[in-house]
């Protein structure tokens, strides 16, 4: 009876020790955590302000995070609950860097199952043939403008006609809906085709 007695304080002392490794592993990763949120907040409104410089910094910071929950061996469930749209922040920053090509080609390639993500491709795509449009308009030429026109209505329209089909409706992207709504209309296509400036892509 004596030596089990005599154990008790080791084994209290052990479970101390272990107890307090992860109060404190939990408590730095709460940390962690709390500065991915940090980073995310400001690089979403970077992006809803067409802050391209500050939402290129903050896309770093996302990924020095997502360094950050590697290092904790937490990749698994970095990737399925954390980073799981990363292209999506990657195309909102190569629209915003007007590299619509790279958003179209690479971040929102074989992405079809994302209605957001065919939202995006519909920005990028559109952004593409507008300035093609402009180019023409420019020089005049009737018969390139009418075939950029064509090219919206036949390759555009459809990804945001996906969106409206797949998303959430009006009440949770309106955007989708709008923009389909313009897409399908040639007289309001080529009216925005007209216009000079163009709003930036939405929210990420």
């Amino acid at each position: 009876m004596k030596n089990k007695t005599n154990r008790k304080p080791g084994f209290w002392l052990s479970a101390g020790l272990v107890l307090s490794v992860l109060f404190f592993g939990v408590s730095f990763l709460a940390s962690d955590l709390s500065v991915f949120y940090g980073h995310f907040n400001s690089f979403s409104y970077s992006v809803r302000n067409y802050d391209r410089d500050e939402a290129v910094q903050g896309l770093e910071n996302l990924k020095s995070d997502y360094g950050v929950f590697s290092s904790w061996k937490l990749r698994y469930f970095a990737d399925r609950y954390f980073f799981n749209e990363t292209y999506r922040y990657e195309a909102a920053v190569s629209i915003l860097n007007e590299n619509f090509e790279k958003a179209v080609n690479e971040d929102l390639k074989n992405r079809e199952d994302d209605y957001y993500a065919s939202y995006m491709l519909g920005i990028a795509k559109f952004k593409i043939l507008h300035i093609a449009f402009q180019q023409a308009m420019a020089k005049k030429d009737k018969k390139q403008m009418a075939a950029i026109l064509g090219l919206v209505l036949k390759q555009v329209r459809p990804d945001f006609e996906k969106c409206v089909k797949n998303g959430p409706g009006p009440a949770g992207n309106f955007n989708c809906s709008f923009d389909y709504d313009i897409t399908s209309d040639p007289k309001s296509t080529q009216k925005a085709l007209m216009n000079q400036k163009l709003n930036q892509p939405s929210k990420a």
